[in-house]
């Protein structure tokens, strides 16, 4: 199986859970992108390949995604696969992937956050996904605030998304953010992932104090950084 992780700036992909092989696409048009992918594709072609990306994704193509990969919404993403490999394809929104990745194990509700370019949610439950993942990072933190991928102000990924992390008061923002997903979704662990989701990355970040009276929640950084979302590409297939 090919494992195939599209970024809005990073392509990783994988072979039957083999080493991770990461390229950074610098494209803002999904053309761009795919012709970088076709040199991470096996000679030799797969029997499956699973590919996640960013955007709202039904029936194996992307319906929206404002903001990133121009000409990606209702690219037939699987048939260009198919076409490359030989191999069946599936699509799915890349916060569902790494959600299922990371909350492999977990026991209960985990509320997966992923920061790069934007900002990706998922809920699994039991090895469950919730939903399309995707739109956690689209709820809004304040009235006005920094513009996110999509072009809204004062939500969590416009205050939170990778682009800001650095910036003086990131770390309330970023405890705003996750005690908001907290509040709406009732988890039991938080999983924070994504690039810049390493080391001392949660130093500072409290949430317990904005949270409701008697809820506790564990917030731990993720554990298998690229290779996240391939892993719950491979779960899919």
């Amino acid at each position: 199986m090919l494992a195939v992780d599209l970024g809005g700036t990073r392509i990783k992909a994988a072979v039957d859970h083999g080493p991770v092989q990461v390229v950074t696409h610098g494209s803002t048009s999904l053309t761009g992108a795919l012709a970088c992918l076709e040199q991470l594709l096996p000679p030799d072609g797969c029997d499956v390949v699973g590919l996640c990306l960013p955007g709202l994704v039904a029936d194996d193509r992307v319906v929206a995604l404002p903001g990133k990969l121009d000409g990606a919404v209702g690219f037939d993403l699987c048939g260009w696969l198919t076409a490359r490999t030989g191999g069946r394809a599936f699509v799915v929104n890349d916060a569902l992937a790494y959600g299922l990745g990371e909350a492999a194990g977990l026991p209960g509700r985990a509320v997966v956050l992923t920061i790069g370019t934007g900002v990706g949610c998922c809920v699994v439950e039991n090895g469950q996904a919730y939903g399309f993942g995707g739109l956690g990072g689209q709820l809004p933190l304040t009235e006005d605030g920094p513009v996110d991928t999509s072009g809204r102000r004062g939500t969590i990924e416009g205050w939170c998304r990778a682009a800001r992390v650095g910036e003086p008061g990131y770390p309330v923002r970023l405890a705003q953010g996750i005690a908001a997903l907290c509040l709406a979704y009732g988890p039991d662990t938080v999983v924070v992932g994504g690039g810049p989701a390493v080391g001392g990355f949660l130093d500072g970040v409290d949430v317990q104090p904005l949270l409701w009276p008697g809820q506790q929640v564990d917030v731990r950084l993720a554990r298998y950084g690229d290779a996240a979302a391939l892993r719950g590409l491979a779960a899919l297939a």
